[in-house]
């Protein structure tokens, strides 16, 4: 038997309600990714990327037009 790749694929069902549908829908074409496949994987990438910096004790902060900051709290 072959070894496992990371390039071998694997189908997912999800199963969303409307609004995370229409959200998808959205992000989809405001990022302008060609697929809901390629939203869900930039998510990940990106959550990736701010739980790493969070372990490695990094803080994630948002610069306002008007200067001020804002620590993000959701994560």
């Amino acid at each position: 038997m072959a070894a496992t790749t990371a390039k071998e694929k694997e189908r997912l069902s999800l199963e969303v309600n409307s609004t995370v549908k229409e959200l998808l829908k959205d992000l989809e074409r405001r990022s302008n990714a060609t697929s809901l496949t390629e939203v869900v994987r930039r998510s990940l990438a990106l959550l990736d990327l701010v739980l790493e910096h969070q372990e490695s004790g990094g803080t994630i902060i948002f610069r306002h037009l008007d200067g001020t900051d804002e620590k993000l709290r959701i994560l």
